[in-house]
């Protein structure tokens, strides 16, 4: 019964992770980001301030242009709600087909998450990751 219990577990486990896509990932800091501080990832910052972030791309990205979404987290709502509060779309050079890196600023406080999308794939974002405003 044990053993049976743990095969269930197991195929339940490889049918999950075999559907997930390769993720990227996204880093923050207060400062603009350079070789030096890359691995100082930042989550929470003061309203006004601005929000410095890097793109490292999960694999070489071939498309032009990427989609750059920022939405806002509340408690409001039975289930929770979501706002968008920023959607801008960028073009990539020849040598970021990586990485990007760019800047924002918001003025109200909240949990704000990021999310980085290849142009020719919306619904499945190759990175995610959240911060702060307080």
């Amino acid at each position: 019964m044990r053993f049976l219990r743990f095969l269930v577990i197991l195929i339940f486990a490889c049918v999950l992770t075999g559907c997930s896509y390769e993720r990227g990932i996204i880093l923050f800091n207060s400062v603009p980001i350079t070789q030096n501080n890359a691995l100082h990832d930042q989550k929470v910052f003061s309203p006004g301030a601005k929000v410095y972030y890097l793109f490292i791309a999960p694999k070489k990205m071939y498309n032009e242009y990427i989609r750059v979404q920022v939405f806002t987290l509340t408690d409001k709502g039975a289930l929770g709600g979501e706002d968008v509060v920023r959607t801008k779309d960028f073009r990539l050079n020849r040598d970021e087909r990586y990485y990007y890196t760019d800047y924002f600023t918001f003025w109200e406080k909240g949990r704000y998450v990021m999310q980085v999308f290849s142009h020719d794939d919306f619904t499945h974002p190759l990175a995610v990751s959240e911060f702060y405003i307080r």
